[in-house]
């Protein structure tokens, strides 16, 4: 594919709609990427523009439809789309446990703190192209049980909390009356204990929100 592609991201958490859409936008790959919180906000979105793959959180909250059904209704309108179905419970085995319509262009990819931008990037362009991914990560995070946000001190705890609102460390500094440079240190700290072993590729900010996210609320 000569041009970057063209992704639609489907969110309903607005802090990691925030935070990997901006991780994506950035990425050299990818020409357009449009963020929706909502399946309405999709449809009509999806309706202005053509994209090649649509990245889809499975739970998207009681407004909303839920994901796989709303992946379903977008490949109607466009046969070609590819599917990425994102969520905190996928197994192995979940795209064998589908209706008939993910026979190709599909993907099941854990919402993980280990997620690597460059490894979700791929992933897209293959169902794109038509090719259906298994994710072979889906069995890390259960290997994953330490809460580890339980390490964090209070002041770290504010600042990431902060961090998965979008702020910035100018801004969160602001909030809680430190120097910039201290949010900085802070944030390092927090990546470190969050995310002890990072993978090559790995955003680590954007890893470190997830986590602490998935250890303090249900995703």
């Amino acid at each position: 594919m000569a041009r970057g592609l063209r992704i639609l991201y489907i969110e309903n958490d607005e802090a990691l709609l925030g935070l990997l859409g901006n991780s994506l936008s950035v990425h050299p790959e990818i020409e357009i990427l449009a963020k929706a919180s909502s399946s309405n906000q999709a449809f009509k979105i999806a309706g202005e523009q053509q994209f090649d793959a649509a990245l889809v959180d499975i739970s998207l909250g009681p407004e909303s439809i839920s994901g796989v059904e709303l992946a379903i209704r977008l490949r109607e309108r466009n046969e070609h789309l590819g599917i990425v179905l994102l969520s905190q419970n996928i197994t192995k085995n979940y795209l064998s446990n589908l209706p008939g319509q993910f026979d190709y262009g599909w993907a099941a990819i854990q919402k993980s703190a280990t997620l690597s931008i460059d490894y979700l990037v791929e992933v897209l362009k293959a169902t794109a192209k038509g090719l259906t991914v298994s994710d072979s990560n889906t069995h890390i995070e259960a290997l994953e049980s330490d809460n580890l946000s339980s390490k964090l001190s209070t002041r770290q705890r504010q600042v990431i909390g902060l961090a998965a609102t979008g702020l910035d460390a100018t801004e969160i500094a602001k909030q809680l009356s430190l120097a910039p440079v201290t949010v900085r240190q802070e944030l390092s700290k927090c990546y470190k204990i969050l995310i002890p072993n990072p993978k090559p590729g790995t955003d680590l900010r954007t890893a470190a929100v997830l986590r602490y996210l998935r250890e303090t609320r249900e995703l």
